[in-house]
C-alpha cells in the first residue's frame, strides 16, 4: 500500500452506524481477549517454571520476551488487518499445543544435554517458545481498536484499551483465585485457548466487512519527538514502580503467588481506570504525570498509616476468604492506586483524539513496551541492587518528572507543579519514610500489638539484594533471624537448623556423598559438610553463598570447606540435569508457604529426587505445619506415592523432618554427631547432648497419619499443596501435635532404632523436653514414657537434674546455672542452689531471679535473716512481685519482726491476692493477736482455694 496524505476517514452517516448491540458485541469480544492475553503469560511462566526452574535469568526471559514480542506485535499489527480472526486463533492454537505438547517439550529440552544445563540455553528456549504467541498477542489490541473505530468512531482506543486491560485484570484475580484452583494448568490453559477459539469464530463469521477493505495506508502519525521522549520516561518509571510495588507488597503480604497476582491486578485495574478516565474526559498528559507523583508523595507520607490500618483489622479480615482477599487488595490499592492509573491513561492520554487505529496506536504501544522492558532490566540489574525502597519511590518520582519535563517544558504548568511534588517527596522521605518496616517479616503486620513491637527494634536489619531478592540478618538480643523477600526463617543461632543435617545423617547407610538443596543460612549444609567427605550444595541465590561469611560462626565457616561445592541453580533444574548419586540428600528450602518451595513437594519432584539417590539412599525434607493440616495431608500423601518408606523425625515445635526411601531405613551410626568434636561440642554448648539425636524419631510410618486420604496429590499440573499453604489456621497447627502425639507409640520407635540403640524412655522424654517446649507433643511424650516406663518419674528428676548439670557446666552462662538453680531447688537441695546461683551471679550480677532463688534456700535452711537481705535485693531488681513480698512476709515472721511482716504480706496481695498469701497474713495477724482479721484472712485463703495453698513454692502455713 502506497502511503497517502494523512486525512481522517469519512464519518460514516447515521444510517450506517451499526445497531448498539453489535458495539457492544464487539466490546466484549475485546473485553474476552484481554481475558485471555494476560493469561498465557501467567500460565506460560508456571508451565515453564515446572521443569526450567524458578531462576531469576529465565522469569525475566518469560517477561521480557512477552514485552518486546508485544511491543513489535503492537508495531506491525496493521499489516495483519484483514486476518484478526486468525490472529485470535492462532493465540489459542499456541496455547492449547502449550498445554499439550509440554511433556514433549520437557523431554526435549532435557534431551538437549548442555542446552539445558546451560543458562543462557534455558533462555533461548524461553525466547524460542514464547516469541510467536507473545507477538500475536501484541497485535490483538490495535486491531481490535481498528475495528472499533469502524464501529463506532471517536476515542476508540482509550475504549478499548480499557475494556482490554479490565478483562487482564479479571483474568489474573480469577486464574490465581479460581481457575487453576479448579482445573489445573493444563485445563486452565486449554480452556483459555477454547475462548480463543470462539473469538476467532465470532469475528471470521460476525465481522467480515470489517476485514473486507482496510483502511488507507495513512503516513505515519507526527507524534513529536517531545511526546515519545516523555512517553520513554514514563514507562521506565511504570516498569520500576510496579516491580518495586511487588517487593512492598511481599514485606507485608508475603512472598506467594496471591500477592504478585494482586499488584498484577491493580497495575491492569489502572489501566483501565486510567484509559476510562480519558475516554470520558480529555485529560492533559502532563497532569496526568502530576496525580501520579502525588500518588508517589502518598506512598512515603501514608506507608505506615496504612501498614497501621492493615494490621489493626487484620485478624477480623482473616476470618472469611472473601474479606481476606478484599483486605490485602485495598490495602495496596490505598498505596498504589493513584499512580498506577496515572501511567495507566499516559498512552490514551497521548493518543488523544489522532484517530486511534492500529498504526498509531501501536507505534505507541511499541514504545511504550520497549521501554517498560528497559525500565525491567534497569530495576533488576542497577536500581534494586543498590537502592533502598524508600529512595527507589524517589527515582520513580524522578522518571515522571522528568516526563512532564520533557512534555511541557519547565515552565509548564503542570511541570512547574509536578517538581514542586518532587521536592516534597524528597523532604518527606528523609524525615518520615521508615525503611525497617520492610524487613519485620510479613507476619508481624498480622496485629497491631506485634506490628508495635517491631517498630521498637532500635537496629536497622543488616540487609543485601540481588536482582530481585533481598535478604537480610535482623538482630534481636542475642538471637539472629534470616529474612527473604518479607519471609522470616529460623533464628540462625538456633540448633533446629543443625538438626536438619544432624538427624538423617544418622540414618545414611554411607557417608560419601551428600546433596542439600538450599543454602540460606547455610547452617544445615555446614552440618552436613562436617560428616560427609563430599556435599554438593544448591542455591538458587547468589546472595545467599557471597554472604556466607557473614555469619560463618553459625555455620561452621560452610564457605571455606575444601569438601563443598556449590552450585547455582534451580533444585528441580538441577535434579533433573544432574547425572550424580547420592546417599543423602537433604531438601532445606524456605517453607512450602514461599511460593517457589511447595514445587518441591510435588510428584515429578520427588520422581526426579529418586534418580538422584543411590539404591539404598535417604531422601530427607522439612514439613512446616503452618501450611495447615490439609497442607500437611497433601504432602504426606504425595510422598506416600513416591516412596516405600517413610518416617517422622522432630525439630522443633511445629517442625518435622520425613525420611523417605526406597528400602528400609535404619538408624546407622548413633554415635556420628557425638564423635565429631565440632558438632558436638556446639550441641552441648546448646543443650543438645548429642548422644539423644536419635530419639528425635516421632513415628516410623509417617504416611499413616495421613488424616482426609481424600486430598489431592501435589503435581505440576495442579499444585495443591501451594492452594493450601495460606491456609494459616493455629488450631490445625495443634491439630497436627496432637495427631503425632496421640500416635507416639515407643515401642515402635525401639523397633525402629535397634539394633543401635538401646531405647530408653527417660533419654527419649529429655530430648523431647528440649526440642518441644510448651506444646502438645511435649505433653504427649512424657506421658507415652510414663507409660513405658517404671519409676519414670524419680529416673526422670534424675536425669533432668544431670542433664542441666552438663548443659550448665558446657555453657557457661548465667541463665542456665540459674536454670540447674531452680531444678536443683525443686528438689529440696538448698546448699547445691546456692552454689549453682552464685556462678549465675559472678557471670551476671542482675541475674533475674537469682537472688530469689537464695533467698528461698536460705529461708529453707532457717537462714531468716540471709533470706530477708536476698529478698529485698530481688525486690531491687525486678518489677513488684507477689511471690517476693510474700518471702519478705515469711522471713520477718520468723524473724518475729511482725509489724514488717505484715507491711510485706500486704504488699503481696497488692500485686496479686492468691491463698497462700491470705494463709500467711492470717499467721502474722494470728501471732500479732488480731483474731478477729485473722480469722477474716483465713476465710478469704479459703475462698481462693485449700488446694491452691496446698501447691504454694513457700513453707506451707497451717492452722
Amino acid at each position: 500500500m502506497q502511503p497517502v496524505s494523512r486525512k481522517p476517514a469519512a464519518p460514516a452517516s447515521s444510517t450506517d452506524i451499526p445497531p448498539i448491540s453489535r458495539r457492544l458485541g464487539f466490546t466484549f469480544l475485546v473485553l474476552l481477549s484481554g481475558f485471555c492475553g494476560i493469561s498465557y503469560e501467567v500460565l506460560y511462566a508456571r508451565i515453564l517454571s515446572n521443569f526450567i526452574g524458578d531462576q531469576f535469568l529465565v522469569s525475566a526471559s518469560i517477561l521480557l520476551t512477552f514485552m518486546l514480542g508485544i511491543g513489535f506485535g503492537t508495531l506491525y499489527a496493521h499489516r495483519l488487518w484483514r486476518w484478526l480472526w486468525l490472529v485470535e486463533g492462532g493465540i489459542g492454537a499456541f496455547g492449547a499445543a502449550f498445554a499439550l505438547g509440554s511433556g514433549r517439550v520437557e523431554e526435549w529440552y532435557y534431551a538437549a544435554g548442555a542446552l539445558s544445563r546451560d543458562m543462557g540455553g534455558s533462555m533461548l528456549v524461553c525466547f524460542i517458545l514464547l516469541s510467536a504467541p507473545a507477538f500475536l498477542i501484541g497485535c490483538s489490541l490495535p486491531l481490535f481498536a481498528g475495528y472499533l473505530n469502524r464501529l463506532g468512531g471517536g476515542r476508540v482506543f482509550a475504549r478499548a484499551y480499557m475494556v482490554y486491560n479490565f478483562g487482564a485484570a479479571l483474568t489474573v484475580l480469577l486464574i490465581e483465585f479460581w481457575l487453576l484452583r479448579e482445573l489445573g494448568i493444563r485445563t486452565t490453559v486449554l480452556a483459555m485457548a477454547a475462548l480463543n477459539g470462539l473469538i476467532s469464530l465470532y469475528l471470521l463469521l460476525g465481522f467480515r466487512e470489517l476485514r473486507v477493505a482496510p483502511p488507507a495506508a495513512l503516513e505515519p502519525l507526527p507524534v513529536p519527538g517531545r511526546h515519545l521522549l516523555a512517553l520513554v520516561a514514563v514507562s521506565v518509571g511504570s516498569a520500576v514502580f510496579q516491580l518495586l510495588m511487588i517487593k512492598i507488597a511481599e514485606s507485608f503480604l508475603g512472598p506467594f503467588r496471591e500477592t504478585f497476582a494482586i499488584v498484577l491486578a491493580l497495575v491492569l485495574l489502572g489501566i483501565a481506570t486510567g484509559s476510562a478516565i480519558t475516554s470520558r474526559w480529555r485529560v492533559n498528559f502532563g497532569w496526568l504525570l502530576f496525580a501520579g507523583l502525588l500518588g508517589l508523595l502518598w506512598l512515603v507520607a501514608g506507608y505506615g498509616w496504612v501498614m497501621s490500618g492493615y494490621a489493626a483489622v487484620h485478624e477480623a479480615a482473616v476470618e472469611h476468604p472473601f474479606t481476606a482477599v478484599g483486605h490485602r487488595v485495598l490495602a495496596l490499592a490505598l498505596l498504589m492506586g493513584l499512580p498506577a492509573i496515572a501511567f495507566g491513561a499516559t498512552i490514551p492520554a497521548l493518543l488523544g483524539e489522532l484517530g486511534s487505529v492500529a498504526r498509531e496506536s501501536g507505534k505507541l504501544l511499541c514504545v511504550s513496551s520497549l521501554a517498560n522492558a528497559a525500565g525491567f532490566l534497569l530495576m533488576a540489574l542497577v536500581l534494586h541492587r543498590h537502592w533502598d525502597y524508600g529512595a527507589l519511590i524517589l527515582w520513580v518520582g524522578g522518571w515522571a518528572a522528568l516526563g512532564l519535563v520533557l512534555h511541557g517544558g519547565f515552565r509548564s504548568r503542570p511541570a512547574m507543579a509536578g517538581l514542586a511534588v518532587f521536592a516534597t517527596m524528597i523532604a518527606v522521605h528523609r524525615g518520615w519514610w521508615d525503611e525497617r518496616l520492610l524487613y519485620s517479616g510479613y507476619e508481624s503486620f498480622q496485629s497491631t500489638a506485634m506490628l508495635e513491637g517491631q517498630r521498637q527494634s532500635p537496629t536497622f536489619p543488616e540487609h543485601f539484594k540481588g536482582y530481585q531478592d533481598v535478604y537480610s540478618l535482623n538482630r534481636e538480643g542475642d538471637d539472629i533471624y534470616f529474612f527473604i523477600n518479607g519471609y522470616i526463617s529460623m533464628r540462625v543461632n538456633s540448633p533446629a537448623e543443625k538438626i536438619v543435617g544432624a538427624f538423617p545423617a544418622l540414618f545414611a547407610p554411607r557417608h560419601d556423598r551428600a546433596l542439600v538443596l538450599g543454602v540460606g543460612s547455610g547452617a544445615t549444609a555446614g552440618t552436613v559438610a562436617c560428616l560427609f567427605d563430599q556435599v554438593d550444595a544448591v542455591e538458587l541465590n547468589p546472595l545467599m553463598v557471597r554472604n556466607l561469611y557473614r555469619i560463618k560462626e553459625y555455620n561452621f565457616d560452610l564457605g571455606e570447606k575444601p569438601n563443598t561445592r556449590f552450585i547455582l541453580d534451580d533444585a528441580i533444574h538441577y535434579a533433573r540435569v544432574s547425572r550424580d548419586h547420592y546417599t543423602l540428600i537433604i531438601n532445606t528450602v524456605t517453607s512450602p508457604r514461599y511460593f517457589s518451595s511447595a514445587k518441591l513437594y510435588t510428584r515429578e519432584f520427588l520422581s526426579s529426587i529418586r534418580q538422584r539417590l543411590t539404591p539404598d539412599g535417604v531422601y530427607v525434607t522439612w514439613i512446616d505445619t503452618r501450611v495447615g493440616a490439609h497442607g500437611l495431608d497433601i504432602i504426606l500423601k504425595t510422598v506416600k506415592e513416591s516412596f516405600a518408606e517413610c518416617l517422622l523425625g522432630g525439630i522443633k515445635g511445629g517442625y518435622y523432618l520425613l525420611l523417605c526411601s526406597q528400602g528400609p531405613i535404619r538408624l546407622q551410626q548413633p554415635d556420628l554427631v557425638a564423635t565429631n568434636s565440632v558438632l558436638a561440642g556446639f550441641f552441648q554448648t546448646n543443650g543438645l547432648p548429642p548422644r539423644l539425636l536419635p530419639y528425635a524419631l516421632l513415628h516410623t510410618r509417617a504416611t499413616d497419619l495421613i488424616k482426609d486420604p481424600k486430598v489431592r496429590v501435589n503435581t505440576t499440573d495442579f499444585p495443591a499443596l501451594e492452594f493450601e499453604m495460606a491456609r494459616l489456621d493455629d488450631r490445625e497447627l495443634i491439630h497436627f501435635s496432637e495427631t503425632v502425639a496421640k500416635a507416639l507409640d515407643l515401642t515402635a520407635l525401639a523397633k525402629g532404632l535397634a539394633p543401635a540403640v538401646q531405647f530408653d524412655p527417660v533419654d527419649f522424654a529429655l530430648l523431647a523436653n528440649r526440642l518441644y517446649q510448651n506444646s502438645r507433643l511435649l505433653a504427649g511424650s512424657l506421658a507415652a514414657a510414663e507409660k513405658t516406663s517404671e519409676g519414670f518419674e524419680e529416673r526422670y528428676a534424675a536425669a533432668e537434674l544431670e542433664y542441666y548439670r552438663q548443659y550448665a557446666a558446657g555453657a557457661n552462662s548465667a541463665d542456665l546455672h540459674h536454670q540447674h538453680a531452680s531444678k536443683l531447688m525443686a528438689q529440696g537441695r538448698f546448699e547445691e542452689v546456692l552454689e549453682a546461683e552464685r556462678k549465675a551471679l559472678a557471670l551476671n550480677p542482675a541475674s533475674p531471679r537469682s537472688a530469689y532463688n537464695i533467698a528461698y534456700s536460705h529461708e529453707n535452711l532457717g537462714k531468716f535473716e540471709l533470706a530477708a537481705a536476698y529478698y529485698l535485693g530481688e525486690m531491687r531488681l525486678e518489677a513488684p512481685a507477689s511471690d517476693v513480698a510474700l518471702g519478705l512476709a515469711r522471713a520477718h515472721l520468723k524473724l518475729n519482726q511482725l509489724d514488717t511482716a505484715l507491711a510485706y504480706a500486704r504488699r503481696a496481695n497488692a500485686v496479686e491476692e492468691r491463698a497462700e498469701n491470705y494463709r500467711c497474713l492470717y499467721r502474722i495477724l494470728d501471732a500479732m493477736g488480731k483474731k478477729t482479721e485473722a480469722d477474716e484472712a483465713y476465710q478469704r485463703a479459703l475462698n481462693f482455694g485449700i488446694q491452691a495453698a496446698t501447691n504454694a513454692p513457700g513453707p506451707q502455713l497451717t492452722r
